[in-house]
């Protein structure tokens, strides 16, 4: 997929999942979203959401998450990034310097 693409799909990805938090969060004000996009070995987007009631629980997942990325990303070939509350985390996964044209993917 081309990196335009790519972009465009992000983008829209995101802002959907911050659409549906903000909705959500009116029902339930305690509510943490934890968003994670990672690229793909047929360089497509992946993405998934999930939404706890516990912002350490959401903390916790998303590390777990995190850790297991980076384990699966140790070749850098599969760019990442992990949100909660739509601020990226710590860990760097490469996702919005690849976006950016700024990160080359490392083959094999």
């Amino acid at each position: 997929m081309e990196l335009s693409s790519l972009n465009k799909e992000y983008k829209l990805v995101r802002q959907d999942s911050m659409d549906k938090f903000i909705k959500l969060s009116h029902v339930n004000p305690k509510i943490v979203l934890v968003e994670e996009y990672w690229i793909t070995s047929d360089q497509t987007m992946g993405n998934r959401c999930a939404y706890f009631e516990s912002y350490t629980q959401a903390e916790e997942y998303a590390y777990l998450l995190a850790a297991n990325r980076s384990a699966l990303n140790q070749n850098h070939e599969k760019p990442f990034c992990i949100f909660i509350n739509g601020k990226e985390t710590k860990v760097d996964g490469n996702l919005q310097q690849f976006l950016a044209g700024e990160f080359q993917l490392k083959q094999g």
